[in-house]
């Protein structure tokens, strides 16, 4: 198992997309799609990756093979009822809730994409205009947010929750991955490293805004058992863990911290984070639709995943009809079964902020209690808890959509 994915994760590390004539790092293909003005740019943007993923596709249906042959013979169905089970979810369960937030996005999606339709001259609404669209719709400068001095201005930023962040320190390396960004702890809470695309912008702000978050949870960490330290690489804790990032992530979709960047007026910031905040909505419904792919491959690697998939997808969103990429996905080759986890993570930060707010009262941030109040509860246990009771034991409530669903009635902190 291990060295069938080895040979695959280094194909895709060592590639590079082919981009007008040139070889480019990845981040020059997600800024096309993001922000070209051009649709047939955007699409090419949309499929650059294909020559590296469709000849994957045999490699990666072998290795779910493989994977799904290891759980069966520890009792399970296939390898992502093992992986869901350790977090004590099921296929079904994580279906139910992909429902509840695409039911409660479909509203939205619609109506952006009637806005689309009336505010250009496209032919037709397809996968690769959603980003743009929300870049049309609100943005920012991209001299507001330097990439020299980011991280400065995120650990101030983090600092007005409460953190003691002038004590912490992170490596950061800008370089480009196969993912938006990553947080390795080789030994918390003093080695903490980030990997990050060397690009800068509102974008870039964001994702390292929820890489900064992993970080800062991972050096509050103060376990003095070292299998309680690593939280991020024990089984069962992905929700927990991308919902730090998620909490983290929000403070760059926030009025008052976006007011405060350089050249960014009031007006402005209040635009782009009301515009913002609701395309929580399609990210939600995006990332329902990439679990299905990789849920429908571990049910029967020998079926091809697309044709529903795609069906989904265009229902979903109303799409015309255009080709169906390959259903290969880094994250399917290094982190099997992890794409439930974003979801999982939006559901918790909404409900982790609710109880923050009723707790702390407003505006969520700045708040130098919340720092504290997150540290001592979930940062510096480490992985003592499992962190599905923990939130029904610390909001209240069990765990589910409702917050999520709620938060979209209410102005956010």
């Amino acid at each position: 198992m291990v060295r069938a994915r080895s040979a695959l994760e280094r194909r895709a590390v060592a590639f590079r997309p082919l981009w007008k004539g040139q070889r480019v790092n990845r981040a020059v293909i997600y800024r096309t799609v993001r922000e070209d003005p051009n649709p047939a740019n955007r699409r090419r943007a949309y499929y650059a990756l294909e020559p590296l993923y469709r000849p994957m596709e045999g490699a990666l249906r072998d290795l779910i093979r493989i994977r799904n042959e290891r759980a069966r013979a520890l009792g399970y169905r296939t390898f992502a009822e093992l992986r869901l089970g350790h977090e004590g979810f099921t296929p079904s369960r994580i279906e139910a809730l992909g429902e509840a937030v695409t039911r409660h996005a479909r509203p939205y999606l619609h109506a952006m994409h009637d806005r689309a339709r009336s505010g250009t001259d496209a032919a037709g609404w397809y996968p690769w205009d959603p980003h743009y669209e929300r870049h049309r719709r609100a943005s920012l400068p991209v001299g507001s947010f330097p990439m020299r001095s980011m991280l400065p201005t995120i650990l101030r930023a983090v600092k007005e929750w409460g953190f003691p962040t002038e004590r912490m320190r992170f490596r950061v390396v800008f370089h480009d991955l196969t993912a938006g960004g990553l947080t390795l702890a080789p030994d918390p809470p003093r080695d903490v490293r980030i990997l990050v695309h060397p690009q800068p912008g509102w974008h870039a702000y964001s994702v390292m805004f929820h890489e900064v978050g992993h970080a800062v949870h991972s050096a509050s960490i103060r376990s003095p058992r070292h299998l309680l330290r690593w939280h991020e690489n024990v089984p069962g804790f992905g929700g927990f863990h991308e919902g730090i990032g998620s909490l983290f992530e929000g403070v760059a979709k926030n009025e008052r911290s976006l007011s405060m960047q350089n050249g960014i007026s009031r007006d402005q910031a209040r635009s782009f984070a009301a515009a913002r905040r609701d395309d929580e909505l399609a990210e939600a419904a995006s990332i329902t639709h990439w679990i299905r792919i990789e849920q429908a491959l571990y049910r029967d690697p020998d079926r091809d995943p697309m044709p529903e998939a795609h069906r989904f997808e265009r229902r979903l969103f109303g799409y015309d009809e255009y080709p169906a990429h390959t259903f290969v996905d880094s994250f399917y080759i290094d982190l099997p079964s992890y794409a439930p986890n974003y979801l999982l993570a939006k559901l918790f930060h909404h409900q982790l902020a609710s109880t923050l707010r009723e707790r702390f009262g407003e505006p969520l941030w700045p708040n130098r209690r919340v720092g504290p109040w997150l540290t001592r509860n979930w940062f510096a246990p480490g992985s003592l808890y499992d962190w599905v009771p923990r939130i029904r034991e610390l909001t209240g409530r069990p765990f589910g959509a409702r917050a999520f669903q709620d938060s979209f009635s209410h102005p956010e902190g």
